[in-house]
């Protein structure tokens, strides 16, 4: 069910970019009215089908800290195309700084820490204390940290953007700060240590879905992928249309 879980958030990740890339980048009608019905309520609903599956395989994995650098690797891969590369195709605005596989990185090779920390405290402390936390830091630069001001102590450098502390002039057309989701990323921890393998029912191991179980297990490369074919499939439609 796992691999399923983490599909289902590979599916929607892929249609959803699909909606942006054909509505915003190229200007699609119909994919305009379609982006603009799902872009608040998609983000959130995928990156945490992401993160808490992230968070589940974290305590199945044998080895947490060969995983995060790899999809850590692939993170600055992604960077250095969409900072640098895009804009040599004539693709603006793409440039991803941090985005959700450089979260995920860092939280995965932060796990085996997380693990030995989370199992000393009780469930139903760690997860109001997590939630408040990520509250109160989903927007530190523009709100503070529950309305008290946090000023980046280099003023002319973003260098805490990893962190959710930016200045005006930042963007990343993919930003998963450490602050907030890294407290959401615990978060899945403790859910997955509330409700470990040998606890869930015979159910949770049965195949339901296998197209999206596939699509979960091999999640990395599709999203590594994906993004070129929709630029791939948008250019040779808009070279047919016009």
């Amino acid at each position: 069910m796992l691999d399923a879980v983490r599909g289902m958030a590979v599916l929607l990740m892929v249609v959803f970019h699909a909606f942006f890339t054909y509505g915003v980048l190229f200007g699609f009608p119909f994919f305009q009215r379609g982006y603009a019905a799902v872009e608040e309520i998609a983000p959130p609903v995928i990156s945490t089908l992401f993160i808490f599956s992230c968070a589940y395989s974290c305590l199945l994995s044998k080895n947490n800290i060969r995983r995060g650098l790899i999809i850590f690797a692939v993170a600055m891969g992604m960077s250095v195309v969409t900072i640098w590369i895009l804009p040599l195709l004539g693709i603006e605005g793409e440039g991803i700084w941090f985005g959700i596989l450089h979260c995920l990185g860092i939280c995965v090779l932060l796990s085996p820490l997380l693990f030995r920390l989370l199992r000393k405290i009780p469930w139903y402390l760690s997860i109001p204390v997590l939630l408040v936390l990520a509250i109160g830091t989903r927007s530190l630069m523009h709100e503070g940290f529950f309305g008290v001001e946090v000023q980046d102590p280099i003023q002319s450098v973003n260098l805490l953007f990893p962190f959710g502390i930016f200045h005006g002039d930042f963007y990343s057309a993919d930003y998963y700060p450490l602050f907030p989701y890294l407290f959401v990323f615990a978060i899945g921890c403790v859910l997955a240590l509330r409700f470990p393998p040998e606890k869930l029912p015979e159910r949770f191991y049965q195949k339901i879905c296998p197209p999206l179980e596939w699509l979960g297990r091999h999640a990395l490369v599709i999203y590594v992928v994906h993004q070129p074919l929709l630029y791939a499939v948008g250019f040779a439609a808009q070279a047919l249309i016009g």
